[in-house]
């Protein structure tokens, strides 16, 4: 490998991912409160206690990572974090974590725990979504390191995007034809001819984006398609984003943000994350339960009526206030 300026990787793994979220919660109070935000927001962050990487426990397995929490009401968090790049997950993983927690609680000085999964957005299963307390993308994170001003989050930047490129290029079945599908058939159906596919999402092969040509409406905002589990037996989140780029600023990222929540109620079947910066509202469509819909011929069908409900819904309404 050829030396240039700055350090190239050949790979990365999930250890390397370990050491470096556990050196930015460590050392970067921003990337802590962060943290912490997406695995609970409503955790009160009074202080750090501190950390552990790969906590082994006798018969129970190991913890990739380990973070402990003081909060505002006294009480000490422990959040137990599973990584995943690409690795498929051993029998009875996620429940493992979750004895492990208890076990901190019951046989150790904590009082309550979380138990969160690190994982790239392609990586997510069905079982995951329900089965984690909760979720941080490597893509949040490498977000939210574009915005740090900690002294190693360019190098630490660099290190997910290999794993991120490791995760894109893994053997795992890729969604480019019911992209395909999904992309045609709506664009042929919608009724607003300011909706384009973004061109920075060509190529992608669990994802698809819409983004608005209207005047009036705010650039940053996304209509997504994200494939979760590919096949009959899969299923795909329909989502509502709002991207970053160096010309938003946070109070109109925050301004945008309360313009949708001020309509979620159109929209009763979406989980509404408006703690999360860009993915603040999503709906999944499970695949087998469109197929079995006597209203749908293929699942396609199912996502694009959902991407049509979601577009009629909200583009109207930031393309009347976003400007």
């Amino acid at each position: 490998m050829k030396i240039e300026q700055g350090t190239a990787f050949e790979t990365i793994g999930e250890h390397e991912i370990d050491f470096s979220v556990a050196q930015l919660v460590e050392t970067s109070e921003s990337f802590r409160n962060w943290f912490v935000s997406q695995v609970d927001p409503t955790i009160g962050l009074d202080g750090y206690i501190g950390g552990a990487i790969h906590a082994s426990y006798a018969g129970e397995g190991e913890s990739d990572i380990e973070f402990g929490f003081l909060t505002e009401s006294g009480d000490r968090h422990i959040v137990l974090v599973e990584n995943k790049i690409d690795a498929t997950k051993q029998p009875d993983q996620i429940e493992r974590y979750y004895n492990r927690g208890r076990f901190r609680v019951e046989r150790d000085d904590w009082d309550s725990y979380t138990v969160c999964l690190l994982a790239p957005e392609r990586y997510l299963s069905e079982e995951d979504e329900s089965g984690f307390d909760s979720i941080i993308h490597y893509e949040d994170v490498l977000e939210q390191l574009g915005n740090s001003a900690h002294d190693g989050a360019e190098f630490i930047r660099d290190v997910f995007e290999t794993a991120l490129t490791r995760s894109r290029t893994s053997t795992t079945a890729d969604a480019f034809d019911t992209l395909h599908a999904v992309r045609d058939q709506f664009l042929a159906e919608t009724d607003i001819p300011h909706l384009e596919s973004d061109p920075e999402y060509t190529g992608y092969n669990k994802r698809t984006s819409f983004k608005s040509t209207h005047p009036d409406h705010h650039d940053a905002v996304r209509y997504d398609v994200f494939v979760g589990k590919t096949g009959d037996s899969g299923h795909t989140n329909v989502r509502l984003q709002i991207q970053s780029s160096d010309e938003l600023t946070e109070e109109k990222r925050e301004s945008l943000r309360s313009m949708a929540q001020r309509h979620t109620e159109s929209l009763p079947d979406y989980k509404w994350r408006f703690y999360r910066k860009v993915n603040i509202g999503s709906k999944q469509v499970g695949h087998e339960a469109a197929i079995e819909d006597d209203s749908y011929d293929t699942y396609v069908d199912s996502i694009v009526d959902e991407l049509l409900t979601l577009t009629n819904t909200f583009h109207p309404i930031f393309a009347e206030k976003s400007s």
